[in-house]
This record gives C-alpha cells, structure tokens and sequence, in this order.
C-alpha cells in the first residue's frame, strides 16, 4: 500500500490520473440498456452481414436492474429492444454512446426485429458484476461474444466458432473478479493528496463533466421530464443550497431515467452515479461562490473515491451505487470543498457508511431521482458534521477506527453478506413482472 498523505508521491502518479481518464467518460443514456445495445452490436460487427436473429444470456443483476428505464432513441422499454437497437443502429466504436446515431426509422426496424431475440438470465451464474454473451445470426454466419466486468470490456468474440479476439476465460466468474483493481492499492488520504496537488492543467478535462452534467441537469428542470421530482424539491418550503443541490440531481436523473437524449458525464460506467458524485458539488460551489480550481480539485477526489467504491462493492450490486458509492465521493469531495483536511474527509465518509449502508439497489427507474438526491443531501450534510468534528466513533456498527477499514469491510458484505438478499429481489422482480417462477 502506498504511504499515506504523502502529497508529493501523489503529484506523480500518473496511475490515478489513468484512471480518472478511463472512468470519467461521457454516456448517452442509462449505461444498462446501452450496456446492451452494445453487446449486440460487437457480435453483429464480428460477423458482419444483414442480423437475422439474435440470443442474449445475462446475470440476473442486468437483466432486473435494467428493465423499467427510458432508452434514448426509441418509446420502448427493456433488455430485447435495446439489444434490437444495438443490432439495427448501434456504433460499438462508440463505445457507451453507441446509440448516438439511432434515427427514427431505426427505432422502427428494431421494433419490428423485436420478436427474433431471445433472451435469458443466467440464473445460476455464481459471479458478483456484469456479465453479458450474445449470439447474432447474421446472412453471413454467427458472432458472438461476452462483455463482461465493465460494460465495454469484450472478453472474447468469435465468429462461426472460430475466436477472433480475447480469449476464452478458465473460469467465467473469474472475469467479473474486481480484487486486483488497481485502485484498491490507494487510500483515501492518497486520493486526497492527489486531488489537492495535481497540476490544474490534468484535471481541466473535469471540466466537460461540469457543463455536461449540468446541462442535461437543467434540461430536467426546463422540460419536467420522467417524474419532474427535480423541479418539485425545488417546492419544498425553506429551500437550501443542500435542497438546491439535492434538486439538480434529481433533475439529472429524471431526463436520464425518461431517456431523453442528453449525455451525461458518468463515472465507472454508471451514469447516474457520475451525476450523483459530481452535480451536489458543482451546485453547492456555485451557491458557496468557490473557484473552479477548488470545485474541479473536490470533482477529482469525488470521483476517484466513487471509483474505488464500485469497485468493493462491484459495478451491479446488492447496494445502491448512488446512495452509497457517490455518496461517499460526495461527502470527500464536499469536505475539500470546504477547506477541509483528509482526516476530516475520513470522517464525513464515515458518517455516510454508517448512516446509510444497505439502501438497496432494485434497478434503474425513475424513482432512482429521488434515492440519489437523498443520499446527495445526507452526504453533504455528513460534511458539514465532519468539518464541525462530529462523526461517528470506531466500532459503532460497521465504522472502524481507520476509513478504509471501514470500506473494505463495506465491500465484503456488499460481496459476502448481500449476495442472497440480492438474488431473491432480483427473483421477486422478475416474478412480479412476469408471472413466471424465477430459474423455471
């Protein structure tokens, strides 16, 4: 492990700013229905040719999480026509913008391929993470594929039976393994330092996620779409900078949800999590009259602890990432906002994992508005607490004496402890909404 605050050592780790680079990145809808989309269209770029049919195998985690949210580009909902859109429209050099070129007579013709893709959930795969194959049926043969870990991250493609790129794993759930990340190595005073003491020049690129996030955010509030919940916080009487801040998230998300065709500047492939662990800060900069050099300093920390959380508790968990991971780059972020030191960060994420561990994540929806304003207005506010040196003690709960004890100990149960509790929401989901007997 690295020595801990050592500011100079950070300066120059370029393995962080490499990560920062790789995990901040723009995405054009919720990241799980273009996650699909994606996967199609590598298989039907493999194999080239004209898609004649097509078969989807996924953990239940994508399949369930991914069911109720809005699609840019086409009125319709769910795993098969994302992946039919993938499969008519979808660039996959385009990486999570792969629908960025979907016309309206696309959204049509992946309407009408609709009843040639079968899909099924891997119901026994034993793995904690994403984890997609597809086969396309093309007038030139069969591609096929496996995206699995992160939702751009192809294993291997072959086509008619012949592998053509990657290699086929020994062990299918070695390949959502997320224990060797290397951003495990660091600790929250090494994210800290680095934040504090790069040079403005290498986190300029953090301004995109700024203007990005919040246009899409005030593309919410103007239109009122999905549930309009961003505009009605903004009702709620007494309103704050912490309400206003807690509204333009929500806001982000209600265009996001309702799959309005805005990108948004996301973080480890999620969307929504990059709007949580960024606009709460962007918000409260702009109303506290901070400069851009501090609030893009309190971004780059948010992010790369939002990085390192998702990586515990892994990229589809048991926990919500929004109210969790983001919530815990919130909360660091505000603390250097504020003029703060990395104890004081410490505590502000203590405060978090102690007062809200164990909000569920039961997929992406409209609702996930309000789950990600509410864990923006309690991260802020452990903030504030921590600055006024209030935090929760060593051993109360799952809090230890050091922060990122506590947040390995966070990742085990998201791993260890959730898992069984995740498969059986997963399985009441699809049960509810198919009438099916899950696994039958």
């Amino acid at each position: 492990m690295l020595k801990k605050g050592c500011a100079a050592q950070m300066f120059h780790d370029n393995t962080l700013m490499d990560l920062l680079r790789a995990e901040v990145k723009p995405a054009l809808g919720c990241t799980g229905p273009v996650l699909m989309a994606f996967a199609a269209a590598v298989s039907r770029n493999a194999v080239g040719g004209k898609p004649l049919r097509a078969r989807i195998l996924l953990d239940k985690d994508t399949y369930i999480k991914n069911c109720a949210v809005g699609i840019p580009g086409i009125d319709a909902r769910g795993i098969p026509i994302a992946a039919a859109l993938g499969l008519i429209a979808g660039d996959a050099s385009a990486g999570m913008e792969v629908l960025r070129d979907v016309k309206p007579e696309d959204a049509a013709r992946a309407k009408e391929f609709l009843p040639r893709i079968a899909v099924d959930i891997k119901w026994d795969f034993k793995g904690i993470g994403l984890y997609v194959e597809t086969w396309v049926e093309t007038d030139r043969g069969l591609g096929h594929s496996l995206v699995a870990k992160t939702h751009t991250q192809v294993v291997f493609t072959e086509v008619n039976g012949k592998l053509v790129s990657g290699e086929y794993p020994a062990d299918f759930t070695e390949v959502v393994d997320h224990s060797g990340d290397a951003v495990r190595r660091y600790t929250v005073r090494d994210f800290f330092a680095f934040a504090s003491a790069r040079p403005m020049e290498d986190l300029a690129f953090l301004r995109e996620a700024i203007a990005m996030n919040t246009a899409l955010a005030e593309h919410g509030l103007k239109t009122g779409a999905g549930e309009n919940f961003g505009n009605f916080l903004l009702q709620v009487p007494f309103a704050t900078p912490v309400q206003k801040a807690k509204s333009l998230a929500a806001a982000a998300a209600d265009a996001r949800m309702a799959g309005e065709v805005l990108p948004a500047m996301s973080c480890a492939t999620s969307g929504n999590v990059g709007i949580t662990a960024s606009l709460p800060l962007i918000s409260m900069a702009r109303d506290l009259r901070l400069s851009e050099e501090t609030l893009l300093r309190a971004l780059a920390f948010s992010f790369l602890l939002t990085i390192q959380i998702k990586s515990y508790i892994g990229r589809y968990s048991a926990f919500c990432a929004c109210a969790i991971a983001a919530s815990i780059g919130i909360a660091g972020g505000m603390v250097l906002l504020l003029g703060g030191n990395a104890r004081q960060s410490g505590d502000a994420i203590r405060n978090i994992i102690g007062s809200t561990l164990g909000v569920l994540c039961d997929g992406a929806k409209h609702g996930c508005a309000l789950k990600l304003s509410t864990g923006a207005g309690a991260a802020i506010e452990s903030a504030y607490l921590a600055m006024s040196g209030a935090a929760i003690r060593a051993n109360d709960g799952f809090v230890c004496e050091d922060v990122d004890d506590t947040i390995r100990l966070m990742g085990r149960m998201a791993h260890e402890g959730e898992a069984e509790a995740d498969k059986m929401m997963c399985r009441l989901i699809f049960e509810r909404d198919t009438g099916i007997r899950a696994g039958a």
